[in-house]
């Protein structure tokens, strides 16, 4: 690797994201010298580059190569920048293997540097999803919030111009639906609505706009539920958000002895349904607030988290695996022991190919 040289007055305003300290921490030693070593904490980090701060002070040179150790990995390293007798030291490193995402997901767990954030350093953040906390919208502050998170989302994407007043964010389903809130430590990031529609007084979104139409109708059925108002802030797509909230409307969909969850998406993200086992209805409208975006109905049902149904093997696992197990736990579904053993040589088959191919 060579050496990109820093000048003298680079320090960790010059690094991309600083770091805590005590947060990321290993050793370092000089295989030329001997006993040659210090701990370090790291402090700064840059793409492939990474400031620490030594406990003990060390005799290095620019250009000199050092191993250290982090995360239990032994690593090969270079000096970039050291002044002898100083605690502070530059280093390139290749974020590589497993080095990428044990960072990633300590600095996800105790910062609020985004995925994209992380990427663009050239870690890894696509499984996210275990650390970010789920609960449902209960007070008039947490629901401005998300009238500010469904404005700042659709305009990112042009659904909607940027400044429209938040009042004009709150929907007519708002008052008879549970909102899922995601955060990454106290920021709302994503959100999903539920719907529980009784087809009278309180109808689904896609059943209302349907009717408005006048074209084709939704028929109500008291076994679903509907997602509605679907957001997840940019910096955090590319991730598996969508399968921790997807998980968690899975979860209330069984709870509340449903059979079918019921979406309207664009085109676009109705790819990412479809991957997830929802299917196509064929019913289209147009939806007004989204500046008339030509919207899909789309719906699954419970057996494509159950019993993998309409969806490819190896995504079912990560994506429906886990809370099918959790749901049987508790008691959620009944799974009897064909359904179980089944279960269990999905579990082992996806481990077992992820294991030998990736």
């Amino acid at each position: 690797m060579s050496s990109v040289p820093l000048s003298r007055q680079d320090n960790v305003t010059s690094y991309s994201l600083a770091v805590p300290e005590y947060l990321i921490h290993g050793t370092i030693k000089d295989e030329t010298r001997y006993r040659h070593y210090s701990s370090f904490f790291v402090i700064a980090l840059s793409k492939n580059r990474l400031q620490l701060t030594l406990n003990r002070k060390m005799e290095l040179i620019p250009g000199e190569k050092v191993k250290i150790k982090i995360y239990g990995m032994l690593l090969s390293s270079e000096v970039a920048q050291y002044e002898q007798g100083a605690t502070k030291l530059d280093l390139l490193i290749e974020f590589v293997g497993r080095l990428r995402w044990q960072i990633s997901n300590t600095l996800l767990q105790h910062t609020y540097a985004t995925p994209k954030m992380l990427v663009d350093l050239g870690l890894s953040c696509k499984k996210i999803k275990s650390y970010l906390d789920y609960s449902f919208a209960t007070t008039e502050d947490e629901y401005r919030e998300v009238l500010m998170l469904r404005r700042k989302t659709y305009s990112a994407v042009n659904k909607m111009e940027y400044d429209r007043p938040l009042e004009q964010l709150k929907y007519f389903f708002d008052n008879y639906s549970d909102i899922l809130i995601v955060r990454h430590r106290s920021n709302i990031i994503g959100s999903a609505t539920i719907i529980y529609g009784n087809g009278k007084d309180k109808p689904f979104e896609v059943q209302q706009q349907l009717m408005n139409e006048g074209g084709a109708s939704l028929e109500y059925n008291d076994s679903m539920i509907e997602v509605a108002a679907l957001c997840v802030l940019k910096d955090y797509r590319k991730t598996d958000v969508m399968h921790g909230i997807f998980e968690n409307l899975c979860y209330e969909m069984m709870k509340h002895k449903k059979d079918y969850i019921i979406a309207s998406s664009d085109v676009f993200l109705a790819k990412t349904y479809k991957m997830i086992g929802f299917r196509d209805t064929g019913k289209t409208f147009i939806q007004p607030k989204y500046k008339d975006l030509h919207m899909h109905v789309l719906i699954v049902n419970k057996n494509a988290a159950l019993k993998a149904i309409h969806i490819d093997f190896f995504r079912w696992w990560p994506i429906w695996g886990p809370i099918v197990k959790y749901m049987k736990k508790e008691s959620i579904v009944t799974i009897g022991g064909w359904g179980s053993a089944k279960l269990y040589a999905r579990e082992f088959a996806y481990k077992l190919m992820k294991a030998l191919f990736f």
